[in-house]
């Protein structure tokens, strides 16, 4: 049986990237989705080379505005160069605006001090497949184990996920690519908000590792805090089978609908 071509976000031409429709907006037509421009400012910034072995420490995406569904050029560059920390920018262009803007922060790998963290979550498979996002969601090839909450579902939420695409046509996921992608589930799947009534997009992600995550599955615990002025903030543990290896966190805009 011929093997089935796993689904991709964007095709490389050069600097230009051009969209599928797995990059299209479900909020509005003719728009790039966070989880597309997020990947894709990831994917640059992995193209960056360090002078020797480093860990991105911190990760933050900033969506600086609706980004328009067409091809959008990508360009990355070290702001500052250092054997013992590194700092990476990449920005993402529709036309001739920015739309979104990475920044990594890198520090040299070197034998430190171990700091034990529990892992409270059960393995993968001792929970039970679940439909979280619908089977067409990453073009169906996406896997999803719920322990708690749920897309639709008011409260914190914990969410097993395995990856089986690309971001770029070609180009395997890196562990950190996945990462990047897993932060922004967040305000999903952890609010606390009535999604009838109000939205609650994110402008933001950042996410601080301690290590690279291990592994195809990787899991995602969140929750969201307001206090009733319009933002909001999602909260996530991100964790591996060998337990949690980076926090993530969401800036919230949060509305009435209509």
């Amino acid at each position: 049986m011929t093997e089935r071509p796993a689904p991709f976000f964007y095709a490389a031409d050069g600097d230009a990237f051009t969209p599928t429709g797995l990059a299209a907006s479900p909020w509005e037509r003719g728009k790039q989705n966070g989880v597309a421009l997020g990947g894709l400012l990831t994917h640059l910034v992995e193209q960056v080379p360090a002078t020797v072995a480093m860990t991105t420490a911190r990760l933050t995406i900033d969506i600086l505005s609706a980004a328009d569904f067409a091809p959008t050029i990508g360009h990355a560059r070290t702001v500052r160069e250092g054997r013992r920390i590194q700092m990476v920018e990449a920005e993402l262009l529709t036309g001739d605006r920015v739309v979104a803007r990475a920044t990594a922060l890198r520090v040299r790998k070197a034998d430190t001090p171990m700091i034990a963290t529990p892992n409270p979550y059960p393995p993968p498979e001792d929970v039970a497949p679940s439909d979280f996002m619908g089977n067409r969601a990453f073009g169906g090839s996406m896997e999803t184990r719920l322990v708690r909450g749920g897309l639709r579902t008011r409260g914190p939420g914990t969410l097993w996920v395995r990856f089986a695409h690309e971001h770029v046509k070609g180009v395997t996921l890196s562990p950190l690519l996945r990462t990047a992608i897993l932060g922004d589930f967040g305000g999903g799947l952890g609010s606390e908000i009535d999604s009838e009534v109000w939205t609650y997009a994110n402008l933001d992600i950042a996410v601080h590792l301690v290590r690279e995550p291990v592994g195809e599955w990787l899991l995602i615990d969140a929750r969201t805090a307001s206090a009733g002025q319009g933002v909001g903030r999602s909260d996530m543990v991100l964790a591996d089978r060998d337990g949690p290896f980076a926090r993530a966190h969401q800036t919230l805009f949060i509305a009435a609908r209509g």
